[in-house]
């Protein structure tokens, strides 16, 4: 996990950050994820509130953080159904290229990821305007959001022995 400093504001933070530039993002993940695209799936968002909530979720641009990040976006979207997920692990399994592929490994932190964004008291960060949070350091913005670090901490446990899982299989 990267454990962003907590004592940064949002916008010291975002400015640290090393996400993907939009022009390397392919077609067919802005196709199903990006708000402007014409059939993207409930839980789209843009790629600046995105890495926010890379920011506010403490996670890093690996496979399995790309897949809980985008797992809790979809979960916090009151519009989404359990079948938008679905759509995505297949369609991601199927379509997307091999560095944003969601396979079996990341199914189940997409899902871990999903149940989390439903908990949150906050629903659909994926529209919230965090330029408004920009000087509210990380720890205060996920205190006010209902963001819990400890919660965070344990899913990254729980991810270890999903894949400790996976390899014995």
């Amino acid at each position: 996990m990267p454990n962003y400093n907590p004592k940064l504001t949002l916008n010291e933070s975002i400015k640290q950050m090393n996400g993907d530039p939009p022009s390397s993002i392919p077609f067919i993940v802005w196709l199903l994820e990006n708000p402007a695209s014409p059939i993207a799936l409930p839980g789209n968002i843009d790629l600046y509130r995105h890495d926010c909530l890379h920011l506010l979720l403490d996670r890093g641009f690996s496979l399995n953080d790309e897949a809980f990040v985008v797992g809790f976006t979809m979960g916090n979207d009151v519009k989404t159904k359990r079948i938008h997920l679905v759509l995505l692990e297949v369609l991601s399994w199927l379509l997307y290229p091999k560095k944003y592929r969601f396979c079996l490994a990341q199914w189940g932190i997409l899902e871990l990821g999903f149940a989390y964004g439903r908990t949150i008291q906050t629903p659909n960060l994926n529209q919230l305007n965090f330029t408004n949070y920009h000087d509210q350091t990380l720890s205060q913005l996920r205190s006010h959001l209902g963001i819990n670090p400890t919660l965070l901490a344990s899913f990254e446990q729980i991810e270890a022995v999903m894949g400790q899982q996976l390899s014995v299989s």
